[in-house]
C-alpha cells in the first residue's frame, strides 16, 4: 500500500524528469466530440454552451450528442440548444442502454460520416464543462504519430469545503500528476479520466456489453497496441466534485466492479515484452484495487499475534477506538459545518476502500448490465 501510494509516484516522478516532450505544435485535424447524456437537465445547457464556445475551426469539428433514455428535461434542452451548435448530430434514444453502448453507436456513426478516414475522437461526459481552448490543446500531441490518446486535466467546477470534497480534490490532484508523469516517462498514462479524453479514431475498440468502466478499457487497449497515452496539463475542463460520502461510495463501488472486469479481461494479454506497461499497471492500479484485501489480512494477522503479544492487543484496541472515534467526531463536526481535513481524510480513505471491497463482491456475484444512475454532485 505504501509502495503504490507513495514510493511508485516518487519513482515515476524521478524517471519523468529525465524526459521531455515538446507538444507546442500547430496541428488541426478533424475532430468528432462524442457525448452520451442521461438525466442531466441541470448541467447540459452549460455543457453545450461550452462546446459552442470552442475556438477550434468550425469546419473541422462535429458534435455527436445522444440522450440515453432521459425522462427529465434533458431531451428538450439538447434539441433546443443544438439548433445553434454548428455541425451537431443529435440522437434521442427512448430506452436506457448504458453509456458504453451509446458511445459505441455514436463512434460508428461518426466513422461513417468521415468515411472511416483517420480523425480525432473526443469522448466526454455530459457534466464536464470545456474551457474554450480545450479541443485545441487536446489535439496538439497527435502531431506525433505514436501518440494515440491524450487525457485532459479536470479541475473542480466550483471549489467547496463541505463533505469529502477536500479529500477528493487532494486525491484527484495527485492522480493527475501521477498520470502526467507516466505519460512523460514512456507514454504510459494509466487510465484516461472518463470525463474528457481524445483518441485516434482508428484505435477505438468497441466496449464489450455490460462493461462498467469504458474509459479504462478503451485506453488500455491503446497501450496494448504499443501506442502512447499522455495527459496534457493545458487541456483543461471542469467538473463538480462530489461532496456526499454516500454518493461517492456508490460511485467507487461501481468503478471497483468495473476495475475487476478489466483486470480479468486484460490479464491473458500479459507478456514480459511489454514490461514497462505491466509495471505501471500493477503499481498504479492493481495493487490499489487489492488494498482492502491487504488491510483485512493485516488486521487478521494482528488478531493472531495478539494472542501471544499483549502489547499488540492494546495496539489493536487503540486502533479500533481511533477509527471509531474518527467516524463519530467527523460526522458530528460535519453536522455543525466544521470540516477538519485530517479526520475527513481518514474517513474518506476507509470508506473508499470499503467501496472497493464491495465492488469486488459485486463483480464476483456477476454483473448483469452496465446501466447506472449518474452521480449527483455537491449535494
Amino acid at each position: 500500500m505504501v509502495y503504490s501510494y507513495l514510493i511508485f509516484p516518487f519513482i515515476i516522478k524521478k524517471l519523468s524528469n529525465k524526459t521531455s516532450l515538446n507538444i507546442n505544435q500547430s496541428f488541426l485535424p478533424k475532430v468528432a466530440v462524442i457525448m452520451s447524456a442521461y438525466q442531466e437537465e441541470f448541467i447540459i445547457r452549460d455543457k453545450i454552451e461550452s462546446l459552442r464556445e470552442q475556438n477550434y475551426p468550425k469546419d473541422l469539428i462535429t458534435f455527436w450528442i445522444a440522450s440515453d433514455g432521459s425522462v427529465d428535461g434533458t431531451n428538450q434542452i439538447i434539441q433546443d440548444e443544438c439548433k445553434n451548435l454548428s455541425n451537431s448530430h443529435v440522437f434521442i434514444f427512448n430506452s436506457r442502454r448504458g453509456k458504453p453502448t451509446v458511445i459505441n453507436d455514436l463512434v460508428s456513426k461518426a466513422k461513417a460520416f468521415y468515411n472511416d478516414t483517420d480523425f480525432i475522437i473526443v469522448l466526454t461526459d455530459a457534466n464536464v464543462i470545456f474551457k474554450s481552448d480545450l479541443v485545441s490543446f487536446l489535439v496538439q500531441p497527435f502531431f506525433f504519430p505514436d501518440i494515440s490518446l491524450v487525457d485532459s486535466k479536470i479541475d473542480p467546477l466550483n471549489k467547496v469545503s463541505k463533505g469529502i470534497s477536500i479529500s477528493e480534490n487532494f486525491y484527484l490532484d495527485r492522480e493527475t500528476l501521477l498520470k502526467q508523469n507516466e505519460g512523460k516517462w514512456k507514454g504510459l498514462s494509466m487510465g484516461a479520466s472518463g470525463g474528457c479524453y481524445a483518441i485516434r479514431s482508428n484505435d477505438y475498440v468497441p466496449v464489450p456489453k455490460d462493461f462498467l468502466v469504458d474509459d479504462f478499457f478503451i485506453s488500455f487497449n491503446i497501450l496494448l497496441k504499443g501506442k502512447k497515452a499522455i495527459l496534457h496539463p493545458l487541456a483543461i475542463c471542469y467538473e463538480e466534485v462530489s461532496s456526499s460520502i454516500s454518493t461517492e461510495f456508490r460511485r467507487r463501488r461501481r468503478i471497483s466492479a468495473g476495475n475487476f472486469q478489466n483486470l480479468v479481461y486484460f490479464l491473458p494479454f500479459f507478456t514480459m515484452k511489454k514490461g514497462s506497461l505491466w509495471f505501471v499497471f500493477l503499481s498504479h492500479k492493481v495493487i490499489r484495487w487489492f488494498v482492502p484485501l491487504c488491510l483485512i489480512i493485516s488486521f487478521l494477522s494482528l488478531i493472531y499475534i495478539a494472542f501471544y503479544q499483549v502489547i499488540v492487543l492494546f495496539a489493536m484496541l487503540i486502533l479500533t477506538l481511533f477509527i471509531g472515534s474518527v467516524f463519530v467526531f467527523d460526522k458530528l463536526f460535519e453536522n455543525n459545518n466544521i470540516h477538519l481535513p485530517f479526520l475527513r481524510g481518514v474517513r474518506y480513505f476507509i470508506v473508499i476502500n470499503a467501496a472497493l471491497l464491495m465492488g469486488c463482491f459485486d463483480f464476483l456475484k456477476g454483473i448483469k448490465n452496465n446501466v447506472w444512475e449518474p452521480t449527483k454532485r455537491n449535494q
